[in-house]
């Protein structure tokens, strides 16, 4: 008899995810893949391999990952997202056109516009300047005034390995698009409204999109932050949002991804952030064609679900899953509060001059905490690794059965943690244990 069990491709792995890996591997045949660029020579190797050994699908979950995941399924014969709404999702002006409402927004494009000319369509001032493609924070600038834009322009035009570097992306995701179907503007920057983080509130929303077209909610996430703006971690499920609202969610996720959907997204979890403004209006702030890896363990300790195992059963089967955090929550039943606890650094040095490891050690060896180093002890931080929020150091996984619980956790961590206390950290009033 043949063997039943699905054969699915894991792309890239990181090493926090060894133990859900394990876990998937009662019920699935898990195989590691690792392909290191979208070189048609390289993916055509990888898609005769999967051919050889069965391996019926692949999934990615960072963002690295996510073309390779087009391009291998597409060489399976799998249902995917299509070139034309990929793009669309890997740059942020593309995204926004999508929104039925959005707000104030125009595309930039420094090589081709004077400084005059990008200035004379500036209607709000301050305003955020965002580079289209980059992802991790990077090429994101808040603009007070037309000389703070006139010098960023400058270091664009003069940073020609960035061009470079954009350039080679959009022809590499515009490759295979129709050119009747290629959109007329695909710029470099975008200029857009600044919000204010300190009245909206900030969500990261999880869902996909059948190989039939059909949008289905997943999770959702809140994003928290301290005073300063600098992120405290992400919660779910969500503290500031009833699961009463979410209709209004679920709306506006069907109404922008359906149009995502018609550009041909399909079979493929799909990642949106928003905020919810203080008029109670959604505004997006972005959206990732993957799912959000780092959110797996907020969805298995929160409401016993596996990102991990649904995102590789739905790419196998392009079918509908079983069941979602989102209806869980949705329906009220019981739940715990799971916490990603965001440790980052502002000062340069050596992180275990920053951070105290005999802590460190005692939460992963002791109490079983589970923490992703996304920088190591021995690492040394200098000024060309710091952006507006820091360094990220860590990221800790602690849940609660209340949320008061969950915060008492996390205050704790973070008072104890650092060597020295961090500057600037004022806790949102409702972050009370």
């Amino acid at each position: 008899m043949a063997n039943s069990t699905p054969i699915i491709g894991f792309l890239n792995p990181q090493a926090y995810m060894q133990d859900a890996i394990t876990d998937m591997r009662q019920r699935m045949d898990v195989r590691i893949l690792s392909p290191e660029s979208w070189d048609d020579g390289e993916i055509s190797s990888l898609v005769e391999h999967c051919k050889s050994e069965d391996i019926q699908a692949v999934a990615g979950f960072a963002q690295k990952d996510a073309f390779h995941h087009i391009l291998i399924n597409e060489g399976l014969g799998n249902s995917t997202i299509s070139r034309l709404a990929f793009l669309y999702c890997m740059n942020k002006y593309l995204m926004r056109i999508l929104e039925a409402n959005p707000f104030w927004f125009a595309p930039i494009d420094p090589l081709n516009e004077s400084d005059e000319d990008i200035i004379a369509k500036i209607t709000e001032w301050p305003f955020m300047l965002k580079n289209t493609s980059l992802s991790l924070g990077r090429g994101i600038f808040k603009i007070e005034t037309p000389d703070g834009l006139r010098a960023v322009l400058a270091d664009y035009r003069a940073d020609t390995a960035l061009q470079d570097l954009i350039s080679f992306q959009n022809e590499t995701f515009s490759r295979g698009i129709p050119a009747d179907q290629m959109p007329p503007v695909v710029p470099p920057f975008i200029a857009e409204h600044l919000v204010d983080m300190n009245t909206a509130i900030e969500y990261c929303y999880e869902g996909y999109i059948t190989a039939d077209g059909e949008v289905v909610h997943y999770a959702l996430t809140e994003e928290v932050y301290f005073s300063n703006h600098q992120a405290l971690g992400y919660l779910t499920p969500p503290l500031s949002l009833s699961a009463e609202q979410t209709q209004q969610i679920e709306e506006w996720v069907n109404d922008y991804m359906g149009r995502l959907s018609d550009l041909g997204y399909r079979n493929q979890f799909f990642n949106l952030e928003f905020w919810i403004m203080p008029d109670g209006t959604i505004a997006l702030t972005e959206i990732n064609p993957r799912a959000a890896h780092s959110y797996h363990y907020n969805y298995v300790y929160s409401f016993g679900s596996s990102l991990f195992e649904d995102n590789l059963s739905l790419v196998a089967s392009g079918g509908k899953l079983p069941d979602t955090p989102w209806r869980k929550w949705r329906a009220g039943e019981d739940h715990s509060y799971t916490l990603i606890v965001l440790i980052t650094a502002k000062q340069t040095g050596h992180v275990d001059d920053i951070l105290d490891y005999g802590y460190v050690d005692n939460l992963e060896q002791n109490e079983g905490i589970l923490i992703r180093h996304t920088k190591q002890r021995e690492d040394e931080l200098t000024d060309a690794d710091m952006t507006a929020a820091g360094v990220m150091l860590q990221q800790i996984w602690i849940t609660g059965h209340t949320a008061q619980e969950l915060i008492a956790k996390e205050r704790e961590i973070r008072s104890n943690i650092y060597r020295q206390p961090q500057k600037g950290s004022e806790y949102p009033d409702y972050w009370v244990a």
